[in-house]
């Protein structure tokens, strides 16, 4: 075959095309520090990188969520060491307050610097960073305390993604702070009044003492006792007994101590004589209890009291009938209803709270309305319930219109109940409809609902100092003749003072502190100051109380910090391992291209040599 000049031509010119491509692709990976620069070069390589990428940029956001995530947490941990150490500040002034050498003025001034320490920890729980409040929740925006201590946050947690599928919750909300509960104490009541011997009222008498030095009687006398109230889970005590007078104060607690659920093999509460001859029972399980107590004596016809109060009653003799407590606009009872551990909602069904079905039961409510008008309603819980009120008697509904039973009855619907009576505004007729728009005309003069420690509120809408009064109560409250006593609920009562529970309202429980040292009051006492106030040793414990709950969120705010801390510093590692790949997978070894390149060079410069001699090449040479 005969080889020409313009075929030799045409080869070296396909060569020299293919070591100029060859020389670009070289020097772009130089200058590039790349393998490839476009996708067609190598999918499998491009795909590789492209993953890598979204890896490397998935990491990049961990540490950036992370890294947020632990100054929020670490302001969070900041701001609880302010609040532990503003309770330490709080027990110390407690303490000196407590000293018998303090004054009128000193004690003022305490209960001053008090105020201001509530105050800075007011501020503390509305901290921000960034715009975003540290104890609201999940609702960030929203200011957890108000000027009251009322809380208005959530009790959601906020997370950051730390990986697929695996998030870290990094926040304590207000709920659980300040509204959370200590499941380590143990309830304890307390009756406010001391037991003296009746011949000397200096003499503060003993359990072992007997029951004669308390009524001065010579030995032949018996005391009739009622004792009433609820054991832990809600169940209802109701006992009537007769205790001889030559026995001893230690005999009452002893029975006392059974009606709770003592026994020989068993012991359910503590009952004993405290140094200011108060009784004092404990709850023995931790946790959140309904531990109630009303206990009453009769001697010869004189009534002997265990327990006082400035409450006033609906009905006379009955404890739970004591009207709400009133300040300003608002009232409120003063028993935190629970269910099943828990605080109630306007969901809970009145028999969880009661720990027991209350068909049959009618409970009443009565006082005066917002124009000051007086009311008396009577609320049957049966299948359907009804309440009567003024002669008329009303169907109780269910928001489909369908009639409620005493199983279906919810806080809800009792507070609507107690909202259409105490505004005055009750159904037109007996429908499902007229009961639904008496409850909206209701509730643009009173709010009734319950608060955030579990008890029923009224807020008077119409006016700064209300007329509003209001009782609600067991009509059988004091039968006593039951045996079981059925199911009942107390809603305010004169009942023991409740000195240490589980469940906090940590702003509340720091204004009744301050008005313990206020007034002086070193113990729970009905004399001087408000008879149902815990006294200023309580108060200390409580302070106790609050000080081991905090320094369980610091210890948990901790953990946060240190499982961020890991997350972020893991989500680095792995970055660098990744990218280190990467650069495995699609950086140039320069060397090695640098040398590629200086071969392709020379081979070039030979092309372009050779293909100049066949272009210079004549006739002649072609012949020779």
């Amino acid at each position: 075959m005969r080889v020409t000049s313009q075929y030799l031509y045409n080869n070296f010119n396909r060569d020299q095309q293919k070591v100029n491509e060859s020389l670009k692709k070289v020097s772009e990976q130089i200058s590039s520090g790349q393998i490839i620069q476009d996708a067609y070069e190598d999918p499998g390589v491009f795909d590789d990188t492209l993953r890598l990428d979204s890896q490397i940029n998935e990491l990049k956001s961990v540490q950036e969520r992370t890294s947020k995530a632990q100054n929020f947490a670490t302001s969070t941990d900041d701001t609880l060491q302010d609040f532990t150490d503003s309770l330490r500040t709080f027990k110390t002034r407690l303490i000196a307050a407590a000293n018998d050498s303090v004054n009128d003025e000193n004690r003022e001034a305490i209960a001053t610097e008090l105020e201001q320490e509530k105050e800075h920890m007011m501020r503390l729980a509305n901290t921000q960073i960034g715009g975003e409040y540290l104890f609201s929740g999940s609702a960030l925006s929203v200011k957890p305390i108000d000027s009251n201590g009322n809380y208005h946050g959530n009790d959601k947690s906020i997370e950051t993604v730390i990986g697929e599928g695996v998030s870290i919750p990094y926040n304590i909300d207000g709920e659980s702070l300040f509204l959370g509960s200590n499941d380590s104490v143990h309830k304890v009541i307390e009756t406010n009044v001391s037991l003296r011997d009746s011949t000397d009222e200096n003499k503060i008498l003993q359990a072992d003492d007997a029951l004669k030095d308390l009524v001065g009687d010579d030995g032949s006398g018996e005391i009739s006792f009622t004792l009433a109230g609820t054991k832990r889970d809600g169940s209802a005590v109701k006992e009537s007994f007769v205790i001889d007078t030559d026995q001893t104060i230690e005999t009452l607690l002893n029975k006392i101590g059974e009606a709770y659920g003592n026994s020989d093999t068993s012991q359910a509460v503590k009952v004993e004589l405290n140094d200011n001859g108060n009784i004092v029972v404990t709850d023995l399980q931790s946790g959140k209890s309904q531990l109630e107590m009303k206990l009453h004596g009769d001697y010869n016809g004189e009534a002997i009291d265990f327990i006082k109060s400035d409450y006033t009653y609906a009905q006379e003799g009955i404890d739970d009938s004591a009207f709400f407590e009133k300040n300003g606009s608002t009232l409120k009872g003063n028993v935190a209803l629970i269910a099943d551990g828990e605080l109630a909602t306007e969901m809970t069904k009145l028999e969880d709270i009661s720990n027991g079905a209350l068909s049959g039961k009618t409970f009443v409510m009565k006082g005066k309305d917002v124009d000051g008008n007086d009311y008396e309603l009577s609320l049957s819980l049966d299948d359907p319930s009804t309440f009567t009120v003024g002669g008329t008697t009303y169907n109780v509904y269910n928001a489909d219109g369908t009639q409620t039973s005493a199983d279906q009855m919810t806080m809800k619907q009792l507070d609507d109940i107690a909202a259409m009576v105490v505004s005055g505004t009750l159904p037109a007729d007996d429908s499902s409809d007229a009961y639904n728009d008496a409850i909206v005309a209701a509730a643009k003069k009173v709010d009734v609902s319950i608060n955030q420690s579990g008890e029923i509120e009224i807020h008077d809408k119409t006016n700064d100092l209300s007329n509003i009064e209001f009782s609600l109560y067991d009509q059988d409250a004091n039968n006593f003749a039951e045996n079981p006593p059925s199911p009942t609920l107390a809603f305010n009562s004169n009942n023991a003072v409740t000195t240490q529970k589980a469940q906090m309202d940590f702003f509340a429980q720091l204004d009744e502190i301050i008005d313990a040292v206020r007034t002086g009051k070193s113990d729970v006492s009905s004399e001087g100051g408000d008879p149902r106030n815990i006294g200023i040793q309580n108060a200390i414990a409580q302070i106790d109380q609050f000080d081991s709950h905090f320094n369980t969120q610091l210890a948990k705010v901790g953990t946060i910090e240190k499982s961020l801390q890991t997350s972020e510093e893991r989500a680095m590692t792995m970055e660098v391992n990744l990218k280190t790949l990467k650069s495995d997978l699609t950086d140039v070894d320069e060397a090695e291209a640098y040398l590629r390149l200086n071969d392709l060079s020379l081979t070039y410069q030979a092309i372009l040599s050779s293909v100049t001699k066949i272009n210079s090449l004549t006739l002649l040479n072609y012949m020779k």
